[in-house]
C-alpha cells in the first residue's frame, strides 16, 4: 500500500510541477492496491480479520457452533475454489487473446488480472488452514473439559 501511496504522490509531483503525466503511472497505484487487498485475504481468515457477523455463532456452543463454523469455512473454501477457476480461466483467455491495456506502455492484461487466481488461490489454501484449526480447536477442547 506504501508503494501505491507513493506511486500516486509522485505522479501528483510530476504532474503539478514539471506539467507531465502519463495514465500508466495512475493505472500502476490503483492495480497495486488491488494486487495487495486480493492477496492479503487468505491470511486474514485465520487471524480472524474478515468481516463477518458473528452473533449467531458466539450464542452457540458445542456441536452446534462447530457445525457453524465447519459450514463457514467450508463456504469460504468453496468460494475460493470457484473464484480460484473463474479467475484462471479468465487470465488464459486474456494471455492467448494477447490482450492489453491501451496506456503509453502497453501493459498486458493478463498480468494485472492474475492477481484474482493467485488471490484465490491463497484464500482457498488459508480456508483450508482454518477448517484444520476449527476442528482441531474444537477437539482440544473437548480433551480439555474430560
Amino acid at each position: 500500500m506504501l508503494v501505491a501511496v507513493a506511486i500516486s504522490f509522485s505522479e501528483i509531483i510530476m504532474r503539478v510541477f514539471f506539467n507531465v503525466s502519463y495514465d500508466i503511472v495512475i493505472d500502476l497505484s490503483v492495480w497495486i492496491t488491488v494486487w495487495a487487498s486480493l492477496l492479503i485475504g487468505g491470511p486474514i481468515l485465520l487471524e480472524n480479520g474478515h468481516i463477518s457477523v458473528d452473533m449467531i455463532r458466539d450464542r452457540l456452543s458445542g456441536k452446534a457452533r462447530l457445525c457453524v463454523e465447519i459450514f463457514n469455512a467450508f463456504a469460504c473454501m468453496v468460494f475460493g475454489v470457484i473464484l480460484l477457476f473463474g479467475g484462471t480461466l479468465f487470465v488464459f483467455q486474456l494471455f492467448k487473446k494477447k490482450a492489453v491495456f491501451p496506456r503509453y506502455i502497453p501493459v498486458p492484461m493478463w498480468i494485472v488480472e492474475l492477481c484474482v487466481p493467485l488471490g484465490m488461490l491463497l484464500f482457498t489454501v488459508f480456508s483450508i488452514a482454518l477448517m484444520v484449526k476449527v476442528i482441531t480447536n474444537h477437539k482440544k477442547t473437548n480433551a480439555h473439559r474430560q
